[in-house]
């Protein structure tokens, strides 16, 4: 019962977030794929945010998460992340202020826990006991997926259709193994993901913006981290890590999104690659190199990639459960 009150609360917040954002269209942006550039509200992180701040807050009340510093963690990063990234939404952090943020954070909580930590599980990789390999891992994985999610974040729906489909195997195991802990951080994730993609899906209604990407992406870290499905999680986010290793390369190390060289250019709303020396390269820009096609088709293939890479993986989740690897 106080599950379901958690949830039933924290959806109706994230709800409200939206409604409230879209009715009064703050931090407006043009929508720049779209006939006239409509200008669209671009604090979708408010929606996210409004769902981990209930939830976080019920629970704390309920002293559920008292005692855990991982809890603390997976609850209270994306919160701190999505509040720098609704600032940026509105003036420019720096990027390395927004990068070491992602780092820094869950470095401080670790260290205020000291060395009293309980091991990392990951299927076919192993365990994790050693508190200096676990505070190494933290750090990488946030500070890795809470920027990646934000590099792909170029198209109406790709992000939070990701988010859900990220979510299916962890769902489906929390409900396997009646496992409530790893419930209601699935749902952390995927609620609020559906409720942007109702109204992030083409043609969009509200973006994501940074806050959103940086909440989200916070929160696929802590799934990889504490969900004992991390190896999965993993494979089902392998566009955005290959993405954003195509983005770092091509343009020399990191940097904000405003300082890389376009990768792709819009001639009469048709999606063309920029094939001028020194353009970032990109998963988008791998799409439309042999066929440019409208946002529509960008949007489509991004789908496909993410149906596919899901479906392998639910693959071999079925099979690493059936040898009880899971």
């Amino acid at each position: 019962m106080e599950l379901l009150i958690v949830i039933a609360a924290s959806t109706l917040a994230s709800v409200l977030a939206a409604y409230i954002v879209l009715r009064c269209k703050c931090a407006p942006v043009p929508d720049v794929h779209k006939p006239n550039r409509p200008l669209i509200p671009k604090l979708g992180g408010l929606v996210v945010l409004a769902y981990v701040v209930t939830s976080f807050a019920l629970l704390m009340l309920n002293k559920n998460l008292v005692d855990s510093t991982y809890g603390v963690m997976f609850y209270t990063t994306p919160i701190v992340l999505g509040v720098i990234g609704i600032i940026d939404d509105f003036t420019h952090v720096h990027e390395l202020l927004r990068v070491g943020a992602s780092v820094l954070y869950p470095l401080i909580i670790l260290l205020i826990a000291g060395g009293n930590l309980s091991y990392l599980s990951f299927p076919i990789i192993g365990h994790f006991s050693n508190p200096i390999v676990i505070i190494i891992l933290t750090i990488a994985v946030y500070g890795i997926f809470s920027n990646a999610i934000n590099m792909m974040d170029v198209v109406n729906g790709v992000v939070p259709y990701s988010m859900i489909m990220t979510s299916i195997i962890p769902l489906a195991y929390s409900i396997m193994t009646s496992n409530t802990t790893l419930l209601q951080m699935t749902l952390t994730l995927l609620i609020p993901s559906i409720v942007l993609f109702m109204l992030n899906k083409y043609p969009a209604k509200l973006f994501n913006g940074n806050g959103g990407t940086y909440s989200l992406g916070a929160l696929i870290a802590g799934l990889i981290l504490y969900s004992n499905l991390g190896t999965l999680v993993l494979l089902v986010t392998i566009p955005y890590i290959i993405n954003g290793l195509l983005i770092i390369v091509s343009s020399r190390g990191i940097k904000s999104r405003e300082k890389l060289k376009p990768s792709t250019y819009m001639n009469d709303f048709v999606i063309y690659p920029n094939l001028d020396k020194g353009s970032t390269l990109t998963l988008m820009k791998m799409i439309v190199i042999d066929k440019p096609g409208d946002e529509r088709k960008v949007i489509r293939s991004f789908y496909t990639v993410f149906n596919v890479v899901t479906a392998l993986t639910i693959l071999l989740f079925i099979a690493l459960y059936v040898m009880g690897w899971v």
